[in-house]
């Protein structure tokens, strides 16, 4: 029996120096304020719905087209690393050319495909008819770091291609 332990104790050991160094943490871009950000990717928070008053946005879907849009960065009034989950569609009919058109999209779309970089711009967007905004009931816990701490050694980042919009159609 003592024997069993022991070995179990220098497996465990052995398996501690041989294994990899921690894979780090996830990092991701947004954008905010026309501003490009970083945030750590924590995941999910369970059982939660709702929680104070940050938002994210989720063009066509989590990164599906372009990196995420936040409402409030750390030093801000009302910045929390608890984000209530916003997914961001364009309304029936309406082309991502309307957006275009409607002078809300970013200056970053000609160079990067990025439709929406600031938040305000998204209401406004809503306001005229262009989009809707789905509020799902989910809250991810995502801090903001800077773009140094999201390329740290040992960090795993999103990669930054995104699905290109259509033009013609809506998202």
């Amino acid at each position: 029996m003592i024997i069993s332990i022991m070995f179990i104790v220098a497996l465990s050991q052995v398996w501690l120096v041989a294994a990899p160094a921690s894979a780090g943490v996830l990092t991701a871009n947004g954008w905010y304020e026309e501003e490009e950000i970083y945030y750590i990717l924590n995941g999910v928070e369970e059982g939660v719905t709702e929680r104070g008053d940050n938002q994210i946005y989720l063009i066509g879907g989590d990164r599906a087209f372009q990196a995420n849009v936040v409402l409030f960065i750390p030093g801000e009034r009302g910045y929390s690393p608890h984000w209530n989950v916003n997914v961001v569609h364009s309304l029936p009919g309406v082309t991502v050319q309307d957006i275009l058109d409607s002078g809300l999209a970013s200056a970053h779309f000609d160079e990067e495909g990025v439709l929406f970089d600031d938040v305000e711009d998204i209401l406004e967007a809503e306001f005229m008819g262009l989009v809707q905004i789905e509020r799902p009931g989910v809250v991810v816990h995502c801090p903001i770091i800077s773009e140094k701490g999201a390329e740290s050694p040992g960090n795993n980042e999103l990669p930054e291609i995104f699905a290109e919009f259509d033009l013609d159609g809506g998202f």
